[in-house]
């Protein structure tokens, strides 16, 4: 199985940065529009989760994490490590140089665009 990371910014929840000193008159932090101009990249990359899901099915898993979920980061990298798809210190670089939004990662690889993505995954399939 071939295992997909791809970083990706989550709406805010909860109090918000500052802890709830910016709210409202009515005591509530309205944050529909924290993360507004974000949607468009979520978009883009549904559709390619999508296009993912309908060609290759049960042979990928792809997983979406939110660049704050730093634990669930490093498993990931760990597992591939495990794995032998990367070497620790190669699995050190990414995590420490290349956590960004969007960004997206195949056995631990990191994949610079969504051409390169559908090239890389389709080596990996065999398919």
């Amino acid at each position: 199985m071939v295992e997909v990371m791809i970083i990706r910014p989550e709406q805010e929840v909860g109090m918000g940065c500052c802890g709830g000193i910016c709210s409202d008159r009515d005591g509530l932090i309205h944050m529909q529009d924290e993360f507004k101009h974000h949607e468009e990249d979520r978009e883009a990359l549904g559709r390619l989760y999508q296009e993912t899901e309908s060609e290759y099915g049960d042979l990928v898993q792809i997983t979406f994490l939110d660049p704050r979920n730093v634990l669930a980061i490093f498993l990931y990298f760990l597992k591939q490590v495990k794995e032998r798809h990367l070497s620790l210190v190669k699995a050190g670089k990414y995590i420490l140089f290349h956590m960004k939004y969007n960004a997206i990662f195949i056995n631990g690889k990191l994949v610079e665009n969504h051409e390169a993505y559908k090239r890389e995954l389709q080596a990996e399939t065999g398919g």
